[in-house]
């Protein structure tokens, strides 16, 4: 791995960001050049520091956007290629949800279909609790009106997925150096990035490509774009910002079965006073053996401390007692092997991640020689961008990434919002 002292004077493209992004660009970018010599990743401070290496690795295809089905369905093409390589459990994904949703994931269901991604939709408040304790035998939440099954999804696990990347990159010859942190660009009159200034001194470079997880809102700010986009209902702030919270969960009365699907359960059920009238978790198989669980995002300030990221920070990486209590009692809710009152431990901790207006990517060009890869949150389901982004790095055009270029939102055409009480769907 370089150190700052091997960074080069000039290079052809320059990544920020080692994230499953960036290091998927870089090392599709080698690939196509044959090559990754003239490819550099910089990370301020390692391999997989931010978000992508404390993800939950959740992959799924519930999005209420059309566009969405068709790069995640890419996107685990790539994962099948070599599952054990990449860490992926495609165990499937299930979506459960009330009435107020059920019309949505009919309209997901159809858009599944004309994508080619394989999924059952089980509607009907009978028809949904059958479904569920053929996988679950236990399952016993009620009020569910439909269910979304989707049959190759599944989740990564994140260190595996980051560690395979970055193998691949540097076999491909691609340089990657750690600690080296972005400080300004330097542009040309016409709005062109000349260099990248750096901890480690200037980088001359062909093109600039960001690929930041939650630090989008610093490098957009030191190119000078716009604070505010133009979105249907006037403008709106380029980045906000939640707290997304999660951990490991254990009881002395049982755990998931690592075959175990993902479960996505939205409800309107009173349940614990510490969850909201409508609100959702997701679970799946924990690594040691648990339950790997999360939801119940907290908005923060546009303007939140990023470092120390994730469980290093003093207060943005904890979570509350509240937040366990509210988890462990909607596992309990869904399955009957967690209904003994108490006998739970758990390790939770919680990061700030970054959305766009609409809360879906913004991928492509930003400046004239500037490529952003943006996920907005949506991370390893979203795997085909590096491969994509170095296809249009190198002059191809690739139209799926169409309805998530940055001018979507002066044209007013935003991505449609989810009836999920989750800001991401």
């Amino acid at each position: 791995m370089s150190t700052s002292a091997d960074v080069p004077a000039a290079v052809r493209f320059v990544v920020v960001g080692a994230g499953v992004h960036g290091l998927s660009t870089a090392a599709h970018l080698a690939d196509r050049l044959g090559s990754g010599e003239q490819v550099l990743v910089l990370d301020k401070s390692r391999v997989g520091a931010g978000a992508s290496g404390i993800s939950g690795g959740i992959v799924r295809n519930f999005y209420a956007a059309p566009a969405m089905h068709e790069l995640v369905r890419r996107s685990v093409e790539l994962f099948e290629l070599d599952p054990q390589l990449f860490g992926f459990r495609q165990v499937g994904y299930v979506a459960v949800v009330p009435e107020a949703q059920a019309d949505e994931l009919g309209q997901i269901a159809a858009a599944h279909a004309e994508a080619g991604y394989a999924s059952t939709l089980v509607e009907g408040v009978a028809p949904v609790r059958d479904h569920l304790r053929r996988l679950f035998p236990d399952w016993r939440a009620h009020g569910s009106a439909a269910a979304l099954h989707e049959h190759r999804s599944g989740w990564a696990d994140a260190g595996t997925t980051v560690a395979a990347l970055a193998g691949l990159a540097r076999a491909g010859g691609v340089q990657l150096a750690e600690g080296v942190e972005v400080t300004g660009f330097e542009l040309e009159a016409g709005g062109a990035v000349r260099a990248v200034e750096t901890s480690a001194g200037q980088i001359a470079c062909d093109a600039a490509v960001l690929a930041p997880g939650p630090w989008a809102r610093d490098l957009w700010r030191l190119l000078d774009l716009p604070a505010e986009l133009e979105g249907s209902d006037g403008p709106t702030p380029a980045f906000r910002y939640w707290q997304v919270r999660e951990g490991e969960y254990r009881h002395v009365a049982g755990a998931l079965e690592p075959t175990a699907p993902v479960v996505h359960l939205d409800a309107d059920v009173p349940v614990s006073h510490h969850l909201p009238d409508h609100w959702g978790i997701y679970f799946r198989p924990g690594l040691g053996g648990g339950v790997a669980a999360g939801g119940l995002p907290v908005a923060l300030d546009p303007d939140c401390e990023l470092d120390p990221y994730g469980p290093s920070h003093p207060e943005l990486g904890a979570t509350t007692p509240a937040f366990d209590e509210a988890i462990e009692a909607s596992l309990a809710w869904a399955l009957g092997r967690f209904r003994t009152s108490g006998g739970w431990s758990s390790t939770s901790f919680a990061a700030p991640t970054v959305f766009t207006p609409d809360a879906y990517p913004v991928v492509g060009y930003v400046r004239e020689n500037v490529y952003a890869v943006l996920d907005s949150n949506h991370g390893f389901k979203l795997l085909a961008l590096g491969k994509l982004a170095a296809a249009e790095l190198l002059g191809q055009t690739e139209p799926v990434l169409e309805p998530f270029r940055l001018e979507r939102f002066a044209e007013a055409a935003v991505h449609p919002a989810s009836a999920s009480p989750y800001p991401w769907t």
